[in-house]
């Protein structure tokens, strides 16, 4: 059994990965290591994105999934082969790079949803993994191609699920 912690927003007590009242996530620290100094490097902010839970609310409806009303912004760094998008499952083995299972959870992401891969210029690509409520690039209406690689540039913006929206960025240390 883990061992109590405290929520850095005032939340003493907490049991598990998530605080309970907010969602903070304990493990946040571990994924906010910067790239070496002079190192360019790539990063992902997750938060919930309002105007995009309305486009695709009225496809959600029979999973009866609410906005968050607290979702404090997730920082996940971009490195390695890959980086799995999606939420855990011990029973199916899938433990995501980026996981999103919450709390608050968006039930409508997938388990394995999407991947981020780099490309041979140094930048990421996302590739949808045929999830069933497909993924988005920067434009809420129409989703990319099932596992085909979509370039990705500074602050683009990824739609996933009912209401989760993943920012990639450009981190540049002088």
């Amino acid at each position: 059994m883990t061992e109590p912690w405290d929520c850095p927003n005032g939340h003493p007590g907490q049991v598990g990965r998530y605080c309970e009242v907010d969602g903070y996530d304990s493990h946040l620290d571990a994924h906010l290591s910067a790239p070496v100094v002079g190192e360019k490097g790539w990063s992902i902010t997750v938060a919930a994105d309002r105007e995009y839970y309305e486009v695709t609310r009225a496809t959600t409806e029979d999973l009866s999934i609410d906005y968050p009303l607290f979702l404090p912004p997730r920082r996940f760094p971009l490195r390695g082969e890959s980086v799995l998008v999606g939420r855990a499952d011990v029973n199916r083995g899938i433990a995501p790079d980026i996981d999103l299972t919450g709390p608050p959870e968006d039930r409508a992401i997938g388990r394995a949803h999407a991947m981020f891969v780099p490309t041979g210029d140094g930048t990421w690509a996302v590739v949808d993994l045929r999830s069933t409520n497909r993924t988005y690039v920067n434009d809420c209406a129409n989703p990319i191609p099932a596992e085909v690689p979509v370039e990705l540039r500074d602050s683009d913006r990824v739609f996933l699920g009912a209401w989760t929206a993943l920012t990639v960025h450009l981190v540049t240390e002088p």
